[in-house]
């Protein structure tokens, strides 16, 4: 908590604005989890990052270089998504690449760990794993790739 605090007072205003917007974007994507199937989220998400007028949202996303995007996201989806937030996660780096016009793909694995199946979802871009580690996401068998 105290790291998280940490990194929260070293964030510049631009980063804070990002910050609160990134925030409410991963709070609405838990309500759209509930109601679109992701294939449906996923292709909506992608429309709306290379549309003129919306690709801007959030806004001075663009402002920020990819590894700062990858810290706002883990501080955006920390505070509205205690467990489970791997997916938020993901789709919120696959929308903001296609907002910057990057090719990316949402990938979703399990791996069973003796009485539970376990998912995770990553981002990867011409087979790199974006935010995340390869010795991480490579334990997880690929069950699902969805591209923009």
């Amino acid at each position: 908590m105290l790291s998280t605090l940490r990194r929260l007072a070293n964030l510049t205003l631009v980063e804070r604005a990002l910050l609160l917007q990134l925030t409410a974007l991963s709070l609405g994507l838990r309500v759209a989890l509930t109601t679109i199937t992701l294939p449906r989220l996923t292709s909506l998400l992608s429309h709306i990052a290379v549309s003129p007028l919306l690709s801007q949202v959030p806004i001075f996303h663009t402002r920020c270089t990819v590894d700062r995007l990858f810290t706002l996201i883990d501080l955006a989806t920390a505070v509205s998504h205690r467990n489970g937030r791997c997916l938020p996660r993901s789709l919120l780096l696959f929308w903001l690449f296609r907002a910057r016009h990057e090719p990316v793909e949402l990938c979703l694995g399990v791996i069973k760990n003796r009485t539970t199946l376990e998912g995770h979802a990553w981002v990867e871009r011409d087979g790199i794993v974006l935010g995340d580690t390869v010795s991480f996401t490579s334990r997880y068998a690929l069950f699902l790739r969805l591209s923009s």
